[in-house]
């Protein structure tokens, strides 16, 4: 079979690196052995005919609205499976430079290569977008379809929502705090004097995370928390607060996607629709399905843009968090900017994705519960001037 060249690189990679080959056969025996709903990869050689099908795949969903999670988690289940995981760089905290890996390297290939496609015009038809209309989940009347903006699938991706239908909380009170983007809460932890975030029993740094930003170091002591956008979501990220702009850039990182298998999950959680993973009508309480849990931990690896704000509440930094096929982060403001509470800062392509924020400050009350899903403009914490 004449595969797309990126796929080649991946079998020529299997084919003459020593051990490889062993491993991912046994990678398709335990993603097989997991025994998941419709799985269809029995070898190494259909795995590559499903990476070169989904990299021009024009997405589309089903009416349940899981069709294109479902296909992430199954690019990422195989390439989660352990004996092929030790090939690529670990989730961890780490010192100095990344180690080099020729799988974690390749899958940001693969993922630039499926975001170029889902630049062109090929990657959204009148019937993949009218799958989207169909899908209740998506909400697609929430959004301005006018000016004949979604020629493409990234652009449809990201979207804009009509105006007023994210209404600002408090917007004249700059110590509200709003989520910055829809998407489900995923937790809190504190930052320690020494910089460290505890999160799993690891100890990851502030600096590790910002990348050699000018204003890492007054971070210490203050709060660290994120929140996952299913690719349901909103695409689009807005300012937690008003202030200005001192820093925005775009830092590079690996692709990952955590993927776990399990029996069944609730479909409400918290009066909200439960966004952690494919949303799926469970007919058999038995069967097996992939979730996308999103551990905390993982934003530190990832590609991510930083946005940090001089706010009335003291420092704030905005972390966009490219997870899965996500191609790009793109950044809506420049330094100097200055910024309203809810203006948009930053917006991402393809795939699920994940919102960092950080208060320099530790006294900052945040009020979001974990699990439950908050649309962009909603207040989320209480900070003091």
């Amino acid at each position: 079979m004449d595969y797309a060249d990126v796929v080649k690189k991946l079998k020529n990679y299997i084919d003459t690196e020593p051990g490889w080959k062993d491993r991912f056969d046994k990678a398709v025996d335990s993603a097989k052995a997991a025994d998941i709903k419709d799985w269809d990869i029995d070898s190494i050689d259909d795995y590559y005919t499903f990476i070169d099908d989904f990299l021009k795949w024009a997405p589309q969903e089903n009416t349940q609205g899981d069709e294109v999670m479902n296909r992430l988690c199954k690019f990422h289940f195989l390439l989660d499976q352990p004996t092929v995981r030790e090939l690529q760089r670990p989730i961890r905290p780490r010192d100095g430079a990344r180690p080099e890996s020729k799988l974690s390297d390749w899958m940001v290939d693969y993922a630039k290569e499926m975001g170029r496609f889902l630049d062109t015009e090929k990657s959204l038809t009148p019937d993949t977008l009218k799958s989207f209309k169909n899908s209740p989940n998506y909400n697609l009347s929430e959004y301005d379809e006018s000016g004949g903006a979604w020629t493409t699938f990234n652009r449809f991706f990201a979207r804009h929502v009509k105006p007023g239908a994210r209404p600002i909380a408090a917007p004249s009170d700059e110590s509200v705090v709003v989520s910055p983007a829809d998407s489900t809460f995923g937790g809190q932890w504190e930052i320690r004097a020494d910089s460290k975030i505890t999160l799993k029993g690891l100890h990851w740094t502030v600096e590790e995370l910002l990348a050699d930003s000018d204003h890492a170091s007054r971070f210490m002591g203050g709060t660290f928390m994120h929140a996952f956008l299913s690719p349901l979501d909103y695409h689009r990220l807005h300012a937690p607060v008003g202030g200005k702009v001192l820093e925005a850039k775009v830092i590079p990182g690996d692709v990952y996607l955590e993927v776990t298998v399990q029996k069944s999950f609730d479909r409400e959680m918290g009066g909200q629709q439960r966004r952690l993973s494919a949303i799926r009508v469970m007919e058999a309480p038995d069967e097996h399905f992939m979730d996308a849990p999103d551990s905390p931990g993982y934003q530190f690896a990832q590609a991510r843009g930083l946005v940090v704000l001089e706010t009335a509440i003291g420092l704030v930094a905005v972390l966009p968090i490219g997870m899965a096929q996500v191609s790009s982060v793109n950044l809506s403001v420049a330094p100097n900017d200055t910024v309203e509470k809810g203006a948009e800062i930053a917006y991402f392509q393809f795939g699920g994705s994940d919102i960092v924020v950080l208060f320099a400050k530790s006294d900052v009350d945040i009020t979001a519960k974990e699990h439950t899903h908050y649309k962009m403009g909603t207040a989320i914490a209480k900070g003091y001037l």
